[in-house]
């Protein structure tokens, strides 16, 4: 492996998810790495138009270049291509917000989304990440891991503020393999309940998920039932696919 290579992939990775310009001393800490190593990155990201600095406040962003590959990456994306009319079906079934998540390494990554036009509560944006230990979709993908411990672990070890704990995860799995889906409440989001499904590969194994989710208040006795009926009839309309 190219290790400048990786190093500016990590930089950029970094300033990408960053919730608001940084500054170098702020940037090298995070990445480990020395100083003037993560300067030199960021000159020639800046050359190749992939990052810029404010130069009033010394901090440096991902620019909109950067922005624009992933545009183009997920508007050609197949999977999402073939699911996003499913997804807004579903949506116009249940009235509520519906994800496409797919599985990177502990985390479930945001594909797309349907949401209502009054959002009310805060709803993942494509393109962003979080802990498979704490959405329902990641419970999807940890319920056919052989050993889900590890990335358990480490998912709830990012959110302590949750009352959750790896060994009530573990008991929970059996169920969701059962029943097909999994229901979680308040893991991103307080008083936010989700219901998750697969979307299964040719070997049974799940490659994608899909979600619905809503207020506590609404996800809860005839409506989330008929969520979860019309969630597993869409994954079922959709049948198994290859891996993305």
């Amino acid at each position: 492996m190219d290790t400048t290579v990786a190093k500016g992939f990590a930089v950029l990775e970094v300033l990408s998810r960053a919730k608001r310009p940084m500054r170098l001393s702020a940037l090298t800490e995070t990445l480990g790495f020395q100083k003037s190593n993560v300067h030199r990155l960021l000159g020639t990201l800046i050359e190749l138009g992939y990052v810029q600095k404010d130069e009033e406040t010394a901090r440096y962003f991902a620019s909109l270049k950067a922005w624009e590959l992933g545009v183009a990456i997920i508007s050609t994306n197949a999977l999402r291509r073939m699911i996003s009319p499913h997804l807004q079906k579903l949506h116009q079934l249940t009235l509520d917000t519906v994800l496409l998540t797919v599985p990177v390494g502990d985390e479930v990554l945001f594909l797309d989304r349907v949401a209502p036009a009054r959002v009310l509560r805060y709803t993942p944006l494509n393109g962003t990440r979080a802990p498979m230990a704490v959405t329902a979709s990641g419970r999807i993908f940890l319920s056919a891991m052989s050993e889900p411990q590890a990335a358990m672990s480490r998912g709830l070890a990012e959110r302590p503020d949750l009352n959750m704990t790896p060994g009530e995860i573990m008991q929970e799995l059996p169920k969701v393999r059962r029943d097909g889906f999994a229901v979680v409440t308040g893991g991103l989001t307080a008083r936010v309940r989700a219901v998750a499904a697969a979307i299964s590969g040719a070997d049974g194994r799940p490659v994608a998920a899909i979600t619905v989710s809503n207020g506590e208040s609404r996800m809860t006795g005839e409506h989330l039932q008929e969520a979860i009926e019309a969630l597993l009839t869409t994954c079922a309309e959709i049948g198994e696919i290859s891996p993305p």
